[in-house]
């Protein structure tokens, strides 16, 4: 080997030696840096006819790409979780804990136990005072709970805008970011550019989850978990959100935009053609996939779970049951009923079973006075045992026979004389067997004469309308938490809590009305609704409102801590890969410092060949 290529080596690798304690130094030096990788120093070496060298030098980061990708999916699973979480126990604070003073069920206990002292002295004007005021408390609570849901969807609303901004925001900072990767050399200006892409793919990963891969060029490309691209060296969609301010109960989501009262995410693609994003289900984890399900879902179920508790209590104490006549027609059996006090939203039952077997089913159909109202609004529940059908009533009663003919179908014949609905079974030999036919027409006056005890002790809003469960223009149950309000016409004459009958007058010690209102809220079965979604059953349960009270504050606390755990696990999951990551990513000081011991012991060695060389050619010089 000569002198020269001796030289060359030495400084080839001096040069190397330069750019490690270089790289070295800066691991150190941002070892505590968020985001920031370590490096290495790559290289390779040469070999030119009888030159030997260095060929080239390459900064590389040190981490496994794939626990990387895993570490993204599972922030986007705890942006999820803990976004859910947080709304569950805000929720939760406005329940209040079961048996709290502040509980909703603590409220209508109070309520109910106003009335069984009622029930004993029902001639007590204190005592008449004490239930009005737990019934406007309890009313005034259902108020509260309806808005504090509705603010919370409110800000879901609001959390969405802010992350599709800054979704939008994110993706215009990796276009800047990937481009000059792009474009610039393998060196340690490429590193950091790479823990900037990084740092924000991070960020862009607690909103969304995605998937990344990226070329032989460093370009990344970027998918989302349902498949939709959204970077490929620059955004291949465009988001907007059309934010809603000030959102009610009837404030859904919706794919028509009439009916839509939130606001929906759409996306721009690069030919201007625009989609849905949540009609096409583009968000499966992450911020905005969280606030969504709370906006659209799980608040819209609290919301029909304080609606169903509300429109249960002012119909248990206002709806009247009238009992249909029994009646035969030949071999068939049904029963007569009288249709002339049903208002909009009442209904008629028909109850019936099916032979062979004996199972018991049930028809409810709901008066409506426009066909505009028709199909009924989810909101209106039913199942396969208990179908409700809307009845349009403004072609009068043989147009309501046609129409429950149809629904009914060929087991029964449906006929009317006037006002009075007939529906007999299909005889001895038949599949069917008439047990019931049974009207709830809605008592709107506390008192008349030859009054009935049933009363409008709650009304829908300060004016005191009637609540009848109409579904003309909407449903009047939707939403109706937030306006029930307790009857100022029985709080100007709380004497109307015993009298409702004004001829003959009903004694003022009589016990009549307040026992009938203790036991339809305590005692009574009554029917509600699937469309509360309470414990994830999807069909009518049957039970009392105080027991309806109670499931539905003591399932918000069950839901709360079924989403702390959810959270929990999954920050402890999330916590798991981090740590895997920073095995490999993170700077170890003492393991760089026995590196930089490594690199000066070869620097001293580099830097001695280049003198020994020097000596040698000055002697040479000198021969």
């Amino acid at each position: 080997m000569g002198l020269s290529t001796s030289l060359n080596t030495a400084i080839g690798g001096l040069s190397a030696t330069q750019v490690g304690i270089g790289v070295v130094s800066q691991n150190v030096a941002n070892a505590g840096t968020t985001g920031y990788v370590r490096r290495s120093v790559s290289t390779a070496d040469s070999l030119s006819g009888l030159t030997i060298g260095v060929q080239n030098t390459q900064v590389q980061r040190l981490l496994d790409k794939i626990v990387q990708h895993q570490l993204w999916q599972e922030a986007s699973g705890a942006a999820y979780t803990s976004t859910r979480a947080s709304a569950l126990s805000n929720l939760d604070k406005l329940y209040g804990a079961p048996g709290s003073a502040t509980a909703l069920d603590t409220i209508f206990s109070q309520f109910t136990s106003a009335l069984q002292s009622l029930q004993n002295d029902p001639s007590s004007y204190s005592l008449r005072s004490q239930v009005i005021d737990n019934a406007t408390q309890l009313a005034r609570q259902l108020n509260t709970l309806s808005n504090g849901v509705q603010a919370l969807r409110a800000q879901a609303e609001n959390g969405i805008a802010n992350a599709v901004t800054k979704v939008n925001d994110l993706l215009g900072a990796l276009t800047k970011v990937n481009s000059r990767i792009v474009a610039a050399p393998n060196d340690s200006s490429t590193a950091t550019l790479k823990d900037q892409r990084d740092l924000i793919l991070s960020e862009l990963s607690q909103y969304v989850d995605i998937k990344t891969t990226e070329d032989a060029r460093g370009s990344v490309s970027v998918v989302t978990g349902s498949g939709t691209q959204l970077f490929d060296g620059q955004p291949s969609v465009t988001f907007g959100f059309d934010e809603h301010s000030g959102l009610g109960a009837d404030d859904q989501w919706n794919i028509d935009p009439a009916k839509r009262g939130v606001g929906t995410i759409t996306m721009k693609d690069s030919s201007g053609n625009v989609s849905d994003a949540i009609a096409n289900r583009i968000f499966r984890s992450g911020e905005i996939a969280a606030n969504i399900e709370l906006r659209d879902k799980t608040l819209v179920q609290a919301q029909a779970q304080l609606d169903e508790i509300a429109a249960q209590m002012s119909k248990a104490l206002s709806d009247r049951e009238i009992a249909g006549t029994a009646v035969t027609a030949g071999a068939a059996s049904g029963f007569d009923v009288d249709l002339t006090a049903l208002q909009s939203g009442n209904t008629v039952t028909l109850d019936y079973k099916v032979t062979p077997g004996g199972q018991t089913q049930r028809f409810t159909f709901v008066r409506v006075d426009s066909a505009a109202s028709l199909p009924l609004p989810a909101s209106a529940g039913g199942d396969a045992n208990n179908r409700v059908i809307g009845i349009d009533f403004s072609g009068g009663p043989a147009s309501v026979a046609a129409q429950i003919q149809v629904a009914v179908g060929p087991g029964f014949t449906v006929s009317n004389t006037g006002s009075t609905l007939r529906i007999v079974d299909d005889g001895a030999a038949g599949t069917r067997d008439v047990i019931g036919l049974t009207s709830r027409p809605t008592n709107t006056a506390l008192s008349s004469a030859g009054g009935t005890a049933e009363l409008p002790f709650f009304v829908d809003g300060s004016a005191g309308t009637p609540f009848t469960g109409s579904c003309e223009g909407g449903s009047q149950t939707v939403g109706y938490a937030a306006r029930i309000a307790v009857n100022p016409a029985l709080v100007a004459d709380r004497s109307l809590l015993a009298v409702y009958n004004t001829s003959p007058a009903t004694a003022q010690g009589d016990t009549t009305r307040p026992k009938l209102m203790l036991d339809r809220l305590t005692q009574s079965q009554r029917s509600f609704t699937n469309a509360v979604g309470l414990d994830g059953n999807g069909a009518t349960s049957n039970t009392t409102i105080a027991n309806f009270v109670q499931r539905v504050v003591s399932s918000q606390g069950q839901a709360v801590e079924a989403a702390k755990r959810l959270d929990e696990g999954q920050q402890v999951a999330l916590a798991s890969i981090q740590s895997r990551f920073q095995e490999t990513a993170q700077v170890n000081v003492d393991q760089e410092m026995s590196m930089l011991i490594e690199l000066q012991t070869a620097y001293a060695a580099n830097a001695r060949i280049i003198s020994t060389v020097k000596e040698m050619m000055d002697v040479l010089l000198r021969v």
